[in-house]
Parts: C-alpha cells; sequence; structure tokens
C-alpha cells in the first residue's frame, strides 16, 4: 500500500508540474515575442564575429577582476545577462547559426567560460540574502515587460484590496476546520473567468492569514491535508488555463503575486514568532530557518519581475533583519551560516544563467 500511495504521489507530482511547466512555457512565448518586437539593448554589434568578439572581450575583462563588492557584482551580473542575450539574439539570426555549429560552439564556450568567472567571483567573498534578492531581480528577463504591465497593475491592486480582510477569530484547531472545509469543495469550483479565480484567491488569502497567526502552534499537528488542498488547488487552476478556459497571461501573473504574497507574509509571521521569543522546539527552529530564506531561494525570474516595489523593500529589510537575528543566536544552531548559503544560492542561480 505505501509503495502505491507514493507512486501515485509521484504521479501527481510529475502531472501537477507538467501543466505549470505547460502554462509558463505559454506565457513565455508571449513575452519573448513582445521583447523581440523592440530592441532595446544598449549593445550593438555589425557581424556575429563582431558579436563574439564583445563576448570574448568581456570574459577577458572578468578574468582580470580578483573580486567585486556587492553593488559591483549585481552590477556586473545584470551587465552580463543583457550582453548574453544581445549576442545571442544576433547571431540566432544568422543563418549559418543553424547550418553550421561553429556559431554556437563558440557561443556556448565563451557562456560556460564567462559562467565560471561569475561563479568564482560569487563566492569571492561572503554574500548576503540581500545580494541573492538583488541578483535575482535584476536579472529577471521580464523585467519592464509592456505587455504584462496592465494585468500587473490590476493584479497589484487587487491583492492590495485583501489586506482590508480582517483574519477569522478562530483558535488553530477552528483554523484547521475552516481551511479543510474551504479545500474540500475545491473541486467542484469551475475557474472559467478571472473573477472566479479572485474569488477563491481572497477565501484562500483570509485562511492562510488567519493559520499564520498560529504558526508556532503547529508542531505536533499533521498538515499533510493542508498541502494537499493548496497543491490541488494550484492544479486545478493551471489545467483551467491549460485548456484556455481561462487567460494564461492573468493566471501566471495573479498566481506568481499569490505565491510571492504568502513566502513575504510566512517570513513575516517567523520573524514576528521570533522576536516575540516564542517557545520552539528544535524542530520548529530548523522549519522557521528554512521558511525565513524561502524567499530568497523559492521566488523564480518570472516571479522577481512579479514583486511590487513594496515587497521588494520588505524582502530586503527581511534579509537585514534575518542576518541580525543569525548574529544574535536565534536562529537557532543546526543550519548553514547564511553567508554559506546565500553563496549556495547565487551559485545555483547563475548555474541557471
Amino acid at each position: 500500500m505505501l509503495k502505491v500511495n507514493q507512486k501515485k504521489a509521484k504521479e501527481t507530482k510529475y502531472n501537477h508540474t507538467r501543466i505549470i511547466l505547460a502554462i509558463s512555457a505559454t506565457i513565455i512565448a508571449i513575452l519573448c515575442m513582445a521583447s523581440c518586437a523592440t530592441d532595446k539593448s544598449k549593445y550593438h554589434f555589425d557581424s556575429s564575429k563582431d558579436a563574439l568578439t564583445s563576448y570574448h572581450v568581456y570574459l577577458s575583462e572578468l578574468q582580470k577582476k580578483e573580486s567585486l563588492s556587492s553593488d559591483d557584482f549585481v552590477a556586473t551580473i545584470s551587465n552580463w545577462s543583457e550582453l548574453r542575450d544581445s549576442v545571442y539574439t544576433y547571431i540566432s539570426k544568422d543563418s549559418a547559426f543553424y547550418a553550421h555549429t561553429y556559431l554556437s560552439s563558440e557561443f556556448y564556450s565563451l557562456h560556460d567560460s564567462i559562467r565560471t568567472e561569475m561563479f568564482r567571483l560569487a563566492v569571492g567573498q561572503d554574500r548576503t540574502l540581500k545580494d541573492v534578492l538583488r541578483v535575482k531581480k535584476s536579472t529577471s528577463q521580464y523585467n519592464n515587460e509592456e505587455d504584462i504591465k496592465t494585468t500587473f497593475n490590476s493584479a497589484k491592486a487587487f491583492y492590495a484590496s485583501l489586506d482590508s480582510l480582517e483574519v477569522f477569530k478562530a483558535d488553530k484547531g477552528q483554523t484547521l476546520v475552516l481551511y479543510r472545509k474551504f479545500f474540500s469543495g475545491i473541486n467542484d469550483i469551475e475557474f472559467k473567468k478571472l473573477n472566479d479565480l479572485k474569488s477563491v484567491i481572497r477565501t484562500e488569502d483570509r485562511l492562510f492569514r488567519t493559520f499564520l497567526t498560529h504558526i508556532n502552534e503547529y508542531s505536533d499537528i499533521s498538515l499533510a491535508d493542508i498541502t494537499k488542498g493548496t497543491e490541488q488547488l494550484c492544479k486545478s487552476v493551471y489545467g483551467y488555463a491549460t485548456d484556455g478556459e481561462l487567460d494564461a497571461k492573468d493566471v501566471m501573473v495573479y498566481m506568481s503575486m499569490r505565491t510571492n504574497r504568502r513566502l513575504v507574509q510566512n517570513t513575516q509571521s517567523c520573524i514576528e514568532s521570533i522576536k516575540r521569543r516564542d517557545k520552539l522546539t528544535d524542530k520548529q527552529q530548523e522549519a522557521y530557518y528554512w521558511m525565513l530564506i524561502q524567499p530568497y531561494i523559492a521566488i523564480d525570474s518570472f516571479g522577481m519581475a512579479m514583486l511590487t516595489p513594496e515587497q521588494e523593500k520588505t524582502l530586503l529589510s527581511y534579509a537585514d533583519e534575518i542576518q541580525r537575528m543569525e548574529q544574535t543566536h536565534k536562529l537557532g544552531k543546526n543550519h548553514r551560516k547564511l553567508s554559506e548559503m546565500s553563496n549556495l544560492i547565487l551559485k545555483l542561480y547563475i548555474s541557471g544563467l
């Protein structure tokens, strides 16, 4: 029975991931077409050889640098991201790019070498969670996308309006009853209009914020069904978008901003709990550590573009707060140093650039 359940769990996770990837591919295609329509790059080339030469010169300049301050590292990796995109866009339009391999081989060889140098510079000194956020935000390929600005602004106003809804007056047990009742009806909901999605998010957001008011009280309670319900909600929403019944752009923007909001709220609740000096078990302290740094790990390129200016400012502030908590030994003992974790996150992020 255990093996059967594990197989089903893997299948569910696979299907959920497949749906999200499908809808992500749709929105990325839309945005890429919009991006290709205009050339806003500061880099311009006369030929494919000229483009590759520029990339080689950039590599040579990087190899001369022994280390970079946080500000310089953010600027350098942001410039690299723009140059890389410009070079690739130019040479990929050359018929020789597909007819022969030398152009693509040269590009990817240079690209790998530059990435290796970025790895070296990333860990050349201790980095912080603030560095992680700034790098990921500045290099998001979806920054300043005009095609989603209207949807983003509408979603931003919608989520801001949710702050006026008070949390439910419920203890931890009552909160879980409300949460489970909410999820029990998810399969019966049809997401055919944006208002259908907004209505469900409105209720879920209120439940989640109520849940967070008791964040330090759940150590002895299984929340597997709550997690499963959340996954089912996301699967259902992305499924309707994949089938074309919900607008793909609306879904990606609203759901990404939903995730960002939850991550910020979760981190805030952990910080407040630690400041209240809530009594935490070793297991809870470990869980808090991962929840505190989760936004800096989990928010992807599209999610970074979906952060509101207020959220970005808040996460930068939280990064400093979390560092102070480590320095005053408020994060427990059984965790990796934040500087080591920040360097690791940056290396993982750079490996995908």
